[in-house]
């Protein structure tokens, strides 16, 4: 204890110098906890990007192919499944809801989603439901047809071109715009705008099905509607009825008891002779984390070696004071303190400082993510989960402790050759 109080004092002496060594240790001790936290929580929040859906179905093929088009609207389907195949799973006696997915147009680079109404009630990411930041949802164009040129935007389409409610929109055949790409035969009017959520839902613009058949009634051979009416084509006509898709791009659906999902599966993969595919969000979602768990590490390594280097600054500013120390230590050494002991002291007090540092990183690490939750969860699309780190933070931690304890070791056997040097040859008066 008469140690410990001794080193305490000594490194108060000296705290401007000390403080700046502890800042550096909990900044390098916050940007490993915080890699290492975030790491986590970006994996648990990728794989819950679509949370409430057990099955995604689609046409037979890759199920890491489907997930990136379905989930995330990233590149787009090979090949389409029947709408036939959409309404007998739907029928199913295990299915509680199927929701259908159609893509292939785009706004100014963002995709467009054509769905049901009931997408805004059943999509959940990171286990929470959609929420409006104005107007509501488009209207089923069956019991409304005005509902034919509705639209809602996603939070991050909103923002990023200023939309508001009743603006106008045209949206682009395929993925490349222009001459004669556009579909300016058909608006559409912005009725809702959705809060930001952080998942792929941010990004998109969203009709119903039948007003995603709308806009391509007429096309033939990608020519407009407008373009073939000038060529001296006849316009067709639009009847409500008649605007059931014939393919999907991809289905949703719950089940009633997830028990069940691969008795489901089962079913569902022996519809339309075998042609399609059911995939369980989750699963996919973690093999496709695979991917990129290669920059996920090196994120993680960046972090230790940042650590590492923080501790070696505390050895190599407690070594520069060594120095200046001389005389401190010649006193101890005259009091009768073996070379030993001085070794132990200087070691206690390095170690103090490091302990300190990784204490405050840990405390500021917790405060930051606390206090950007919202922030994470709405712009990255990442929940975080603060408290006690994971396991492999805490090996990570241990593992910092036996850097400090080595790198203490430079500055305390620099004390024990000088206290021992000191004290055979003693400086004369």
């Amino acid at each position: 204890m008469m140690w410990l109080n001794l080193a305490w004092r000594s490194a108060w002496s000296r705290r401007q110098a000390l403080a700046m060594v502890i800042v550096s240790v909990s900044v390098s001790v916050l940007i490993l906890l915080g890699v290492q936290q975030l790491r986590e929580d970006a994996k648990r929040s990728f794989s819950n990007a679509l949370s409430g859906v057990d099955l995604i179905v689609g046409p037979r093929g890759s199920a890491t192919e489907l997930m990136l088009y379905s989930v995330f609207q990233i590149g787009r389907p090979s090949r389409n499944m029947g709408y036939e195949g959409y309404v007998a799973l739907s029928q199913l006696p295990q299915v509680q809801w199927a929701v259908p997915i159609q893509l292939g147009d785009s706004y100014l680079g963002h995709p467009v989603l054509g769905s049901t109404p009931e997408i805004f009630s059943r999509f959940n990411s990171q286990g929470r439901g959609l929420q409006w930041a104005q107007g509501r949802a488009f209207a089923d164009p069956l019991s409304t047809p005005e509902a034919l040129s509705e639209v809602v935007l996603g939070a991050e389409v909103a923002k990023r071109f200023g939309h508001k409610l009743n603006d106008k929109l045209v949206l682009t055949h395929g993925q490349s715009s222009g001459l004669g790409t556009e579909h300016e035969d058909h608006p559409m009017t912005v009725v809702g705008v959705l809060a930001p959520t952080g998942a792929p839902i941010d990004r998109s613009v969203i009709v119903s099905l039948q007003a995603f058949e709308a806009i391509h009634v007429g096309w033939g051979m990608g020519i407009s509607p407008s373009a073939f009416k000038a060529a001296g084509g006849a316009q067709q006509a639009l009847d409500i009825k008649d605007l059931q898709p014939s393919s999907l791009s991809a289905v949703w659906v719950g089940l009633h008891n997830r028990a069940e999902v691969f008795s489901a599966r089962r079913k569902i993969e022996s519809l339309e002779r075998g042609q399609l595919m059911a995939v369980m969000p989750g699963v996919a979602l973690d093999e496709l984390w695979q991917i990129v768990k290669v920059v996920e590490n090196t994120l993680l390594l960046v972090g230790m070696l940042v650590a590492v280097s923080a501790m070696l600054s505390v050895a190599a500013v407690l070594l520069v004071a060594m120095a200046g120390r001389r005389k401190e230590l010649a006193i101890l050494r005259a009091m009768g303190a073996a070379p030993l002991a001085l070794m132990g002291f200087v070691l206690l007090e390095s170690l103090l400082v490091c302990v300190t540092g990784i204490v405050l990183g840990f405390v500021l690490c917790q405060a930051f993510l606390l206090l950007g939750q919202d922030l994470l969860r709405t712009e990255f699309g990442v929940l975080v989960q603060a408290g006690w780190p994971p396991l492999q933070a805490w090996w990570a931690l241990g593992a910092l402790g036996g850097v400090a304890l080595l790198a203490s070791l430079v500055p305390a056997l620099r004390a024990y050759s000088l206290s021992l040097s000191d004290g055979l040859h003693p400086p004369s008066v």
